[in-house]
């Protein structure tokens, strides 16, 4: 058992991943309409090389705080989607369809380790946590999702205002847990903004590399949720 108390999560990449299949179907159809055929295998893997792309597209910018609150940032996501995917044309009435439609949540699912995960950690007495960059509707994403009762207490950048990595965020998030730093443990797919981040903040870190993109890393890691357990 983790010698922690309390275990907080960040969310995208974490506890949510984009549903492909969901979201591979609009771009079938819309490229369709566009006179661009395209299979539904060749959009989700279109889609899956975005998602792993979006630490490092993140790793510059504070997306939940830019002034149009991310708009640009995903408006530029979703449109590298059509273009990798070879439809050329203006692009921007589907793209905003798409934005609007994920920022309520409905191009989100969860890993199918996180609920059995969560369950057992809660079985076990931990108290647990949400960490996230992320617009100030995430609770309701959660909800629609049917994990937010699992959680405690939400750090939400898009209404603190800070985003991860900066240590002040971390500083919220030990507020909010009403427990010492030492007894909570960081949980994270970001090198960058999650366990870098909660390292400089005093505040222990377990790396999600559900890829295995870095075997040797030297630090606490884990590919599935439920090896917390």
């Amino acid at each position: 058992m983790l010698p922690y108390s309390t275990l907080v999560f960040d969310v995208g990449g974490t506890l949510l991943h984009l549903d492909y299949d969901a979201l591979a179907r609009v771009y079938v159809h819309v490229a369709a309409t566009r006179g661009v055929e395209i299979s539904m295998q060749h959009a989700r893997t279109v889609l899956a090389t975005l998602e792993s792309e979006m630490p490092q597209r993140q790793q510059h910018r504070a997306v939940s705080l830019e002034e149009d609150n991310g708009v640009r940032f995903w408006d530029e996501f979703f449109g590298d989607g059509f273009r990798r995917l070879g439809v050329r044309d203006e692009m921007a009435h589907a793209v905003t369809t798409i934005r609007e439609r994920f920022q309520r949540g409905e191009f989100e699912t969860l890993y199918e380790d996180v609920v059995p995960a969560l369950t057992a950690l809660r079985a076990q007495g931990k108290r647990l946590g949400i960490l996230s960059n992320f617009s100030p509707n995430l609770e309701n994403v959660l909800r629609a999702l049917g994990i937010h009762s699992y959680f405690s207490f939400f750090v939400v950048s898009g209404i603190v205002g800070i985003e991860k990595p900066d240590a002040r965020i971390f500083d919220v998030m030990v507020q909010a847990a009403r427990v010492p730093r030492h007894e909570i443990v960081y949980i994270g797919d970001s090198l960058f903004h999650d366990v870098q981040g909660a390292r400089a903040a005093g505040i222990a870190a377990i790396w999600v590399d559900r890829h295995n993109q870095h075997p040797e890393f030297a630090g606490a890691r884990v590919r599935d949720l439920r090896e917390l357990v």
